[in-house]
């Protein structure tokens, strides 16, 4: 029988390979040896109308999110402006050197002229002591920008 933190490599691996293509898909290409790479391995969608003239698939990451129910369900109607100038998503799994705990990180990267808050990229780790004990959390400050704050509520004065 393989052992859970034997398949951990394994799955890695895999994931960042995925990661990589779904950028290659996402974002537009900017180098003609991305292009040629490519190639190989580029499939035509079945309707591709709603791209013409833009580059990469600019909607992507919303679409992807409201296909998954089980994220969807956590984003509120507020937020899906905000998340409509989400760009890329990237996980990485790594290990603190000291306690040997496991760290998960998620960044999402946001469009420049998202005008709803800075910085671009949002970053939030997870450290675990074990497979289901979190440790500590680490996150990127989020500073929102004037009114676009979704978890204040805006009260008119008469």
């Amino acid at each position: 029988m393989v052992e859970f933190p034997e398949l951990i490599p394994k799955f890695d691996e895999a994931h960042q390979e995925l990661e990589k293509k779904v950028a290659a898909i996402v974002k537009p290409e900017n180098e003609a040896e991305d292009k040629e790479e490519n190639k190989e391995e580029e499939k035509v969608p079945t309707d591709v109308s709603y791209l013409k003239g833009k580059k990469g698939v600019p909607d992507f990451w919303v679409k992807a999110m409201k296909a998954n129910r089980l994220i969807w369900d956590q984003v509120k109607e507020k937020d899906e402006p905000i998340m409509e100038h989400l760009q890329h998503v990237e996980t990485i799994a790594s290990e603190d050197e000291v306690s040997k705990n496991s760290i998960y990180t998620l960044k999402m990267y946001f469009a420049k002229d998202n005008d709803n808050f800075t910085p671009e990229v949002l970053e939030v780790s997870l450290e675990y002591e074990s497979e289901d004990q979190v440790k500590s959390i680490k996150a990127t400050t989020i500073e929102w920008l004037e009114g676009k704050d979704p978890t204040k509520k805006k009260i008119k004065k008469k």
